[in-house]
């Protein structure tokens, strides 16, 4: 094993043939390697003296960024918002508080993003379950596990479709239930209301009294013995006169309370139609899942060539898609990318946020202007009047921040791999020993031209600070915008590329090399993955 004097000796020669070839905005690069890759070594620079620089195969990791220029900034206000669009479930600040860089500020609903984590991770599970299978050479037995597992669940579909099923008959059954023990209840009261009315009438003028109704319209008068109606009133003030009025009202409680009843049971039974066709529709997904497992395991009699190269890109997109979604369920959590004084909210809970995909009316995530907009690099439309910048309302606002950020054109292609929340590597003209972590606070949603050339303006914000640092300093930012960890890597310098294939040069034991084809996967700025046709440990050789 070697020392750590002797990882470093080597890093520095290695540093000293990349500083040697790369141009100056690339020193950098030296230091990713060492953190990236350790196990990654060079034999050489490439001299007559010393033959051609090599490097072994190495489990390692692969890190793609993109790079521009720009010059520090203090921050005076900082505009925060989520990624997507959502319900705000929690609000962990109040206008005024002091929070710290990293502090949660907010949380939307994160249902969907968890479910969405979970169907991806289910994925990355099947399909490492059939990689496995493949490199033991038992493929079969995978995917009939494959096929017991989307059992599992369509049987579990079918269960939860009966519960869901049977719960609402009870609920419906419940409902028809009470209805029926209502009206009964009418009908009871009724009939001793009737009879009640019927004797208070006979009781105060010997039975000439009418009695019309049992609810709102209830109609009692007095009729003298022609039949002619009379203005005198009823002894209400009886006891039976009494009980007649209760009865009336007890009738008309049970009429509101059966129309109340027949409400919920329309209710009740339009749920359960819902709720059966979504089962329905959930159950049919899972027996899909189930055939084609079924299907899968009935035709996986041998392995095809390449099988295992096949099932390892499918982990690796499936991989892929943990990772996003993974990230989508922590942008739920809105943190500040710096300490600051919440100057305002716009939201509370249970509003729905739209995405924070604009800019202010000056740079994008701050108040600090564009580089060169006096210099009529904003642009200009048509009429030749300087072109309009977008900008729209935040949902939290920070300010009196005591950080600082660097505004950056990034070129088109560049810029379209830039996220807000993405993490970025700051060095310093200024301080050449010096890297600070930083993190995209907002992309530009359109261009501006700079020198004919399209640009997208992204605010970037230091997540730590030193007393070295001043406003006005040469920064250069690397927005890392993907990575790769424990995977097989060589530099990328000897990989000669040809789309998802390329050729490599392996050194023999006598010392003479060879072409190779493999096959790649993620190309990153120091390393490439390699998805087949090299092993661990074999040294290849590096382009001169």
């Amino acid at each position: 094993m070697r020392s750590a004097a002797t990882w470093e000796s080597e890093s520095r020669r290695v540093l000293g043939c990349v500083a040697d070839a790369r141009p100056s905005r690339h020193r950098a690069v030296a230091a990713v390697v060492v953190g990236l890759v350790p196990g990654l070594l060079l034999a050489g620079c490439g001299s007559a003296e010393s033959g051609p620089t090599t490097a072994r195969v190495v489990q390692g990791s692969v890190v793609k960024t993109v790079s521009a220029t720009g010059t520090l900034q203090a921050i005076s206000e900082q505009n925060l918002g989520f990624p997507k669009s959502g319900k705000l479930a929690d609000l962990m600040v109040t206008v005024g508080q002091q929070v710290q860089a990293g502090q949660v500020l907010a949380r939307i609903d994160d249902f969907d993003a968890q479910a969405d984590l979970a169907q991806a991770q289910a994925r990355l599970d099947k399909e490492q379950a059939r990689l496995d299978g493949a490199k033991d050479d038992n493929k079969a037995d995978a995917t009939s596990h494959d096929h017991n597992r989307a059992q599992d669940v369509l049987n579990a579909r079918k269960d939860e479709a009966d519960s869901v099923d049977e719960a609402n008959d009870r609920a419906i059954e419940d409902a028809e239930k009470r209805i029926d023990e209502d009206r009964e209840g009418l009908r009871r009261a009724r009939v001793e209301a009737q009879a009640d009315q019927t004797r208070c009438n006979r009781s105060v003028t010997g039975n000439s009294h009418r009695y019309d109704g049992y609810g709102d319209n209830a109609d009692v008068t007095t009729k003298d013995r022609r039949g002619l109606l009379l203005e005198s009133p009823l002894d209400v003030h009886s006891p039976t006169c009494e009980r007649a009025e209760n009865g009336k009202s007890e009738v008309i409680a049970y009429q509101r309370r059966i129309q109340f009843n027949e409400r919920a049971l329309q209710a009740a039974r339009r749920r359960a139609d819902i709720d059966h066709a979504r089962s329905r529709v959930s159950v049919a997904d899972a027996r899909r899942d189930a055939d084609a497992a079924g299907d899968a395991a009935d035709g996986a009699a041998t392995d095809r060539p390449h099988y295992i190269d096949e099932r390892q890109a499918v982990v690796d997109d499936a991989a892929q898609e943990v990772h996003r979604a993974q990230r989508d369920v922590d942008d739920t959590l809105l943190r500040a990318s710096v300490s600051g004084t919440v100057a305002s909210i716009n939201g509370t809970v249970g509003e729905n946020l739209d995405a924070a995909a604009g800019t202010t009316p000056l740079a994008p995530g701050g108040r600090a202007s564009l580089p060169d907009t006096e210099s009529g690099v904003g642009g200009k439309d048509d009429t030749g009047n300087p072109a309009r910048r977008p900008g729209g309302p935040s949902f939290i606002t920070l300010k009196d921040v005591n950080s600082y950020q660097v505004v950056v054109p990034f070129e088109e292609a560049d810029a379209s791999q830039i996220r807000p929340n993405q993490r970025v590597q700051l060095t310093f003209d200024a301080v050449a020993d010096l890297t600070r972590e930083g993190t995209v606070a907002a992309i530009a949603p359109t261009g501006t031209k700079i020198n004919d050339v399209t640009n997208y303006y992204a605010t970037i914000v230091l997540n730590e600070t030193d007393p070295r640092l001043k406003g006005g300093q040469t920064t250069e930012v690397k927005v890392i915008t993907g990575s790769m960890d424990n995977v097989l890597v060589v530099p990328t310098a000897a990989v000669e590329r040809g789309g998802d294939t390329g050729v490599v040069q392996v050194l023999d034991g006598d010392g003479k090399s060879h072409p190779v084809q493999v096959q790649l996967g993620m190309s990153g700025d120091i390393t490439t993955q390699i998805l087949a046709g090299l092993r661990e440990g074999q040294q290849v050789v590096l382009a001169q």
